[in-house]
């Protein structure tokens, strides 16, 4: 039999959390076990959920951190517990991953149907209908770790890709055992770019084009923050260097995307605006993605 467990990251989105867990709950094949892992909400999110849910059931699982270690840590932490369980499967997603009907009897149906197949995902939905681009990608220069998104054409069927993000992935446990856990030290944005180079050794993922998961997010790539920029320049430059090492062609792309990142500055005006701080975030980032100073940074937390 196959079982899934379903790992759900929180953080002050009780009301989109709820929706969540209400989306596992009407599946026509519902998960085994669900792990709610709160990153330290300070909204009543605790309360909230288990005035909701039977979280005394001992197939639903509900852990509050002691502190916003973020997103990876988050799975990290669900993850281990998953697999104390006899589950076969993990399925894991952010609080504003909403399962639609038949999700999951759909990612059963791809088990049966692609046997070789270790890692699966639904096809990531926007509120509007329209396909969210970003979480499914294909490797375009595998020297630099540089990507493409998958076409919208390519959604209407089944498909292998190479980079997923943790919105709707489905991965083994083989793989999670022989791979590890997620980089908790990521604290956010490129946690799952790394997390899918390591699965990716273990073959292509599939989407499945009959499981589909609405995304109720707000975030856009044009949407800057400088602490989350940080985050964004430190840690791809850091997984380039851990999977692919220091070397000439390395070092010239890491240059080249600390100076266009720089650039945009002058560019846009959004960016303008925040002209110092942005500078300060690139350019800190880049140094301490050089030399892997990973882990939450006080100066580079959510305001």
């Amino acid at each position: 039999m196959t079982k899934i467990a379903c790992v759900i990251v929180t953080y002050n989105r009780k009301q989109l959390l709820e929706e969540a867990l209400n989306s596992v709950l009407i599946q026509t094949e519902s998960p085994e076990y669900v792990f709610v892992i709160d990153n330290a909400s300070t909204d009543g999110t605790e309360k909230y959920i288990n005035d909701k849910f039977n979280f005394d059931n001992r197939q639903w699982h509900y852990v509050r951190c002691s502190q916003n270690l973020g997103g990876s840590a988050g799975f990290a932490q669900g993850m281990r517990l998953a697999l104390q369980t006899d589950c076969s499967w993990i399925s894991i997603s952010d609080d504003d991953a909403i399962f639609e009907p038949g999700y999951f009897a759909a990612l059963r149906k791809g088990i049966k149907q692609y046997p070789e197949q270790s890692v699966f995902s639904g096809s990531v939905l926007l509120p509007d209908g329209k396909h969210d681009m970003m979480h499914r990608e294909v490797i375009t220069n595998s020297a630099t770790l540089t990507v493409r998104c998958v076409t919208d054409e390519t959604y209407k069927h089944d498909f292998s890709y190479d980079i997923f993000s943790f919105v709707g992935i489905l991965l083994s446990r083989q793989v999670i055992e022989a791979i590890g856990l997620p980089e908790q030290d990521y604290f956010i944005r490129f946690d799952d770019f790394e997390y899918a180079v390591r699965a990716l050794k273990f073959g292509r993922f599939m989407n499945l084009s009959a499981a589909k998961v609405l995304h109720k997010t707000t975030y856009t790539r044009s949407a800057i923050a400088p602490w989350k920029e940080y985050y964004v320049m430190r840690n791809r430059i850091a997984l380039l260097i851990k999977h692919r090492g220091n070397n000439h062609t390395v070092r010239w792309y890491c240059r080249r995307f600390l100076l266009r990142k720089l650039l945009a500055i002058l560019l846009f005006s959004n960016r303008r605006r925040q002209a110092r701080s942005l500078v300060n975030a690139y350019v800190k980032g880049y140094q301490d993605g050089w030399h892997a100073r990973l882990g939450r940074q006080l100066a580079f937390l959510p305001s």
